[in-house]
């Protein structure tokens, strides 16, 4: 079997990734309680950069705060959300690494991993179905 030089480029690029810590740029903004939807006070001009991005209560606020922080929540190293109850209520405490801006708004995010998924099984057939 022949490896073609698109191939060796690709496992490369996926060695070298699982190994690295890339910041990725993360909306860094405010948001009231009870909007859906951060692209009425979140934009692509209002960013940090970090290697995880975050998206919880801020007690300060009385919002949802947006932003970034370098080091791995405590109890996990990839995407999640838990519930967290405070003085403000219960509400969703989030952390993702995956891509820019994954801190927004859930219908959003959701489109995003459905286009990564896709350019994965398209990779899949391109490199082993032909």
């Amino acid at each position: 079997m022949v490896v073609s030089f698109l191939q060796v480029m690709l496992v490369s690029v996926a060695i070298l990734g699982t190994y690295q810590q890339v910041q990725i740029k993360c909306y860094d903004c405010v948001t009231p309680l009870g909007v859906d939807d951060a692209t009425d006070y979140c934009n692509s001009s209002l960013y940090c950069k970090g290697v995880y991005c975050t998206k919880g209560p801020d007690a300060l606020s009385n919002g949802i705060y947006h932003g970034c922080i370098d080091n791995p929540p405590i109890d996990t190293a990839g995407a999640s959300c838990k519930l967290v109850t405070n003085s403000l209520g219960t509400h969703t405490n989030c952390f993702c690494k995956n891509i820019d801006f994954c801190n927004d708004s859930p219908a959003i995010r959701d489109s995003h991993i459905m286009l990564v998924a896709f350019l994965i099984v398209l990779t899949y057939f391109y490199l082993y179905v032909q």
